[in-house]
């Protein structure tokens, strides 16, 4: 999975969880904290995200995320 293919997982589960978030283009530069994402909503977005990969992300790598980039290198070392 390249990370094209993640950030548009990202923006599927975010849809999922809260279809009227709209998010427009991002890349790996994009803050997280940017989107407008409360804690929980962030929350069920990673658990979508869990689900539909097939991983766990670990607490202590989630609190280090501070951009897509972060996220799409976090999936290409759990997966």
């Amino acid at each position: 999975m390249n990370d094209q293919q993640i950030i548009a997982l990202f923006q599927e589960a975010v849809a999922e969880v809260d279809g009227n978030v709209k998010l427009g283009e991002m890349t790996a530069a994009t803050e997280l904290s940017s989107l407008g994402l409360d804690s929980v909503m962030t929350m069920e977005v990673i658990g979508v995200m869990e689900e539909k990969l097939n991983v766990r992300f670990p607490d202590e790598d989630l609190a280090t995320l501070k951009n897509m980039g972060d996220l799409t290198k976090l999936i290409h070392r759990l997966s």
